[in-house]
């Protein structure tokens, strides 16, 4: 899968982003192939959690907002186009190309 300069291999569990690769632990790993499977599409924190934390997960703490941050520190720091967004009050989305 990609999305902009970032290559996830289902494969061989190896990411890319331009020509550094990145390092995920496996939370990480599946909330990054779940948002590059949704590419474009908003998906809410419980539909994250429901689905990255497949199991009768209580909501109600930052376990996503964590896991998001990790990915963004990880993704996006030092890049010129951000791949990972918030969408305040409504979820988080992997988006080619802003």
């Amino acid at each position: 899968m990609t999305a902009d300069t970032l290559t996830l291999d289902t494969a061989t569990r190896k990411v890319v982003r331009g020509d550094r690769e990145i390092i995920l632990f496996a939370k990480e790993y599946t909330l990054l192939a779940y948002l590059m499977y949704n590419k474009g599409v908003v998906l809410s924190r419980e539909k994250i959690e429901d689905h990255v934390w497949n199991f009768d997960y209580e909501g109600g703490t930052n376990v996503v907002v964590v896991y998001i941050n990790y990915l963004r520190e990880k993704i996006d720091k030092n890049e010129s186009v951000k791949l990972i967004h918030i969408i305040r009050g409504v979820g988080y989305v992997l988006r080619e190309g802003t």
